[in-house]
């Protein structure tokens, strides 16, 4: 087991590599057999496959794969949502829906992508970019 090489696919294959996400450095990885509740904060990217009940505050990119699950709030420069989300997300850049997202909260984010087939219950709030 300890030389077992596992992989994510983590985006839509006709738009990023599989592992896009967990390739970035300093990643924090939750993976899809995990289930955690708490509050995480991270520097670094912060990507969930599991299941997360809790609010993250991340510096970089919070990714929340397609069949994975947050409870709670995000708050990140960029927000990448592919998953089940029940909470507010703030993105301080950019905020992504993927198609495979079903999202229930409020949305803050100065530039917003909502692919076709994403679920989107909630507000959005576009300021203006710092």
């Amino acid at each position: 087991m300890a030389n077992e090489v596992r992989s994510f696919q983590f985006f839509d294959s006709t738009k990023s590599s599989p592992n896009e996400a967990s390739a970035r450095a300093g990643a924090t990885v939750i993976g899809p057999d995990v289930v955690l509740k708490g509050n995480l904060k991270s520097a670094g990217d912060v990507v969930i496959a599991g299941v997360f009940e809790g609010d993250i505050a991340c510096d970089g990119r919070v990714t929340i794969a397609a069949g994975a699950t947050l409870i709670g709030a995000v708050g990140a420069a960029e927000v990448v949502l592919g998953g089940k989300v029940q909470g507010n997300s703030v993105a301080t850049k950019a905020l992504t829906l993927l198609s495979s997202a079903e999202v229930r909260g409020d949305v803050t984010t100065p530039q917003i992508v909502i692919e076709p087939g994403a679920t989107f219950v909630g507000r959005c709030t576009m300021p203006q970019p710092a």
